[in-house]
């Protein structure tokens, strides 16, 4: 023991942080490995998704193909099925979290909750992990804190005006017959949706074209979910596309909303921002090094500029390949999870009888040059 480790709680071969979907898939497959882990989640397990409106649900469809190597598009590991346990397609946020709950039980995971990661030291050859509890030591680290629970502000003036897609709770409590939308991807569409099945008057402010622009990687372009129930309520929504939000401002009891193109407009309750969400990078930001926003990996979706720290979850992306659904980021568990055991020296006939599952079961994406092509039709 080395003099560093005098003033931990405990030193582990790695620390994931986060127990999301990300956390526990990955956690998974170290458990299955032998490895020594631990989760830090700041909060309960799946907390995210807990927070979701209530009304709100997966645009990705479950149905569970598992036995026929078509695994439920939203499962983490390929022996489970959220379609399977909560039998619905689209689940919502809280009905998801209970079947995350469930894996991590039935997996018997290791996980320390309302544990909040502070900081993090670089070693020469580990990890310190500072948190709201304790210290935590470690020999590598996999980053798997997620997005929505830190929801982008300052996009435009006045934003603290404005009730954030993710401080909505349900869309029942909006007030006032009259609201605007600003931010037109998924949760902008949504929240319209939505308020209009409410019977609000609802703006929707889009600074692209997003209901035009069609392409058929669903990072980029509007889900089929999302269409289907656009297409029902469209004429009953006042959309304008290629328009930005400059300034939300209160005048007479009622919210203003100028915009880039000259037009304002008006509401007489909050301004719902739509305009996504920020990442929980930033707290290790020193430790990568980005370019257009997303931090720069190796093929082990490792960080270029600190050795021994892997990203999984939303954020990661190679190339133009977006890898922000479930059904894209589990692909990349067994490659992080295969790159850790080789360097804690498992050998080669352990970890080929692990992994052996998940790459049969389309769990193991190693080909990156595999998602730049749109569809023939």
């Amino acid at each position: 023991m080395n003099d560093q480790e005098h003033y931990i709680n405990d030193y582990y071969d790695v620390i994931i942080v986060g127990a999301g979907p990300a956390g526990l898939g990955v956690g998974i497959l170290l458990q299955k490995l032998g490895i020594y882990y631990v989760i830090l989640e700041k909060s309960s397990v799946a907390a995210s998704f807990q927070k979701w409106p209530k009304e709100t649900r997966f645009i990705s469809p479950s149905f569970t193909g598992n036995f026929f190597k078509m695994p439920d598009l939203n499962a983490i590991t390929p022996d489970t099925s959220p379609a399977f346990e909560l039998l619905t397609e689209h689940p919502t946020g809280k009905e998801y979290a209970n079947h995350l709950q469930s894996v991590a039980k039935y997996f018997q995971l290791a996980i320390d909750t309302h544990v909040e990661v502070q900081s993090i030291e670089n070693k020469t050859d580990s990890f310190i992990v500072n948190t709201s509890q304790e210290r935590y030591g470690c020999k590598m680290i996999i980053w798997a804190a997620g997005e929505y629970q830190y929801p982008k502000k300052k996009s435009f003036e006045g934003d603290d005006l404005c009730s954030h897609y993710s401080e909505v709770s349900s869309f029942s409590e909006v007030k006032g017959q009259e609201t605007v939308v600003i931010g037109a991807y998924e949760s902008g569409f949504d929240a319209a949706v939505h308020l209009v099945n409410k019977g609000k008057k609802v703006t929707l402010i889009d600074d692209s074209e997003y209901l035009d622009l069609v392409k058929s990687d669903s990072s980029y372009s509007l889900s089929p979910y999302t269409r289907d129930r656009v297409r029902d309520v469209i004429q009953d929504i006042d959309y304008h596309k290629k328009t930005r939000a400059e300034k939300v401002e209160v005048i007479n009891d009622r919210y203003i909303i100028t915009t880039d193109t000259g037009k304002k407009f008006s509401a007489d309750d909050k301004p719902i921002n739509c305009t996504g969400f920020s990442t929980s990078l930033k707290l290790v930001r020193p430790f990568f090094n980005f370019k257009k926003g997303y931090p720069l990996l190796t093929e082990y979706d490792e960080s270029r500029k600190t050795s021994n720290l892997f990203l999984v979850g939303p954020q990661v992306k190679h190339g133009e390949a977006l890898f922000c659904f479930i059904y894209k980021y589990r692909q990349r568990f067994a490659i992080v999870a295969e790159k850790i055991a080789e360097r804690l020296n498992i050998p080669p006939r352990e970890i080929e009888e692990v992994l052996s599952n998940y790459k049969n079961n389309n769990f193991y994406l190693d080909d990156l040059e595999c998602c730049d092509d749109e569809c023939v039709c």
